[in-house]
């Protein structure tokens, strides 16, 4: 199923943008709501075609993200029916699946949640989904501190409701629910958890208080609480749904486009540029989960196929001028080639790595907004021959 959906998403966004090279011309002078980018005619059709192949890609994204939310739950719950080490590392696999679809749905969330009146609605719903860091002894036992973490207190009930509530509350590390509140159940704080740590016990009077059986219902709500915020996004996302996708369907095909560029470009600066440490010791996305890399990976690729797609007919085709084509799609080439060189989490990284990944990222934003000029090199000069007299 999820192959499916995810080769549904490629080929409506494939299909539409190859029928873009063959369309009629027919110019229009596109607003410039990115400061400073250079204005390109723009063909009617052409940006009609290509801005809702763009939208309908995003939901198939959200489809997939929301069926490998829907594995991990089943993968956690799996876990705490019969705790082995084979079923922890399937629900780690599944979680590692899940982050790595979530980050490739950013660019789409960023573009969906680009209204003035829906941006306050889409910091809370990657708040809820993606906060982190996380910090281990908010919720769970931490060497030296053995009472520490939601998981041992029992003043906090284990609902869902109360998880939420408790999110975030007093420090922006203190995570309690998501993708990296989770990551924490299953990697432990140490990165050193076992599986026997989620067996049940029946000691007592009131086993429910036990910090064993704490740990087992916080790591099932936490999975069950980013299913259910999957399955939300899901239900506002197609056009039938009349919530998010009015608002963007209500703009003229120029304007979704232009829409979609800055989305893009505060993507990187907002959302991707955070996640390259400046520091080697600095706070990473997924430590524990040694996922950081591979996950702004899949964020890039979204950017990449939405902007050089295999077959032409992206955004670059339809924004940029020929010489900013050939310098994004070479400064995406040299962009994934350095991080697949690099240690993953980001922590481990060389330095000198970390400040050119990030060079990199600002180059492909300035280029997508349209601020970077590519000067004009000898060959590209058309020489004038003067008449003689």
């Amino acid at each position: 199923m999820n192959d499916t959906i995810r080769q549904t998403a490629c080929a409506l966004l494939l299909a539409s943008l190859g029928a873009l090279l063959g369309c009629e011309q027919k110019p229009a002078t596109p607003p410039e709501s990115v400061q400073g980018a250079a204005l390109v005619p723009i063909s009617e059709k052409a940006a009609s075609d290509l801005s809702l192949a763009i939208w309908q890609a995003g939901q198939a994204q959200v489809m997939h993200t929301r069926a490998t939310a829907a594995t991990l739950r089943r993968a956690v719950a799996a876990l705490l029916e019969h705790p082995n080490e084979d079923r922890l590392e399937k629900a780690r696999l599944a979680w590692l699946d899940a982050h790595r679809e979530l980050a490739a749905m950013l660019p789409y969330i960023q573009l969906a949640f680009s209204p003035v009146a829906l941006r306050s609605q889409g910091r809370e719903l990657l708040l809820t989904l993606d906060s982190w860091p996380a910090q281990a002894g908010y919720l769970d036992t931490v060497p030296g501190y053995s009472d520490s973490g939601i998981v041992n207190d029992t003043a906090i009930e284990l609902t869902l409701a109360n998880l939420r509530k408790q999110h975030r509350l007093t420090a922006h590390e203190e995570a309690s629910i998501g993708f990296h509140a989770l990551e924490v159940m299953l990697w432990g704080p140490t990165s050193e958890r076992m599986a026997e740590q989620f067996v049940a016990d029946s000691r007592g009077e009131k086993p429910e208080a036990l910090a064993a059986n704490r740990r087992r219902a916080l790591t099932r709500l936490i999975a069950q609480g980013i299913e259910e915020d999957m399955d939300g996004l899901a239900r506002s996302w197609p056009s039938a749904a009349n919530q998010l996708s009015r608002r963007y369907l209500a703009l003229g095909p120029v304007a979704r486009l232009q829409q979609i560029r800055a989305a893009h470009t505060q993507v990187i600066d907002e959302l991707l540029l955070p996640r390259l440490p400046e520091g080697s010791e600095s706070d990473v996305e997924s430590s524990r989960a040694a996922d950081s890399k591979q996950a702004l990976l899949a964020a890039m690729a979204t950017l990449q196929s939405n902007w050089i797609p295999t077959g032409g007919g992206g955004l670059a085709e339809l924004l940029l001028d020929r010489h900013q084509v050939s310098a994004l799609e070479q400064t995406f080439a040299d962009l994934e080639a350095l991080l697949l060189e690099m240690e993953d989490p980001f922590e481990l990284a060389e330095l000198g790595q970390l400040a050119k990944a990030r060079k990199l990222l600002e180059k492909v934003a300035g280029l997508m907004a349209g601020t970077t000029q590519i000067p004009v090199s000898e060959m590209d000069v058309v020489p004038v021959v003067l008449p003689v007299e």
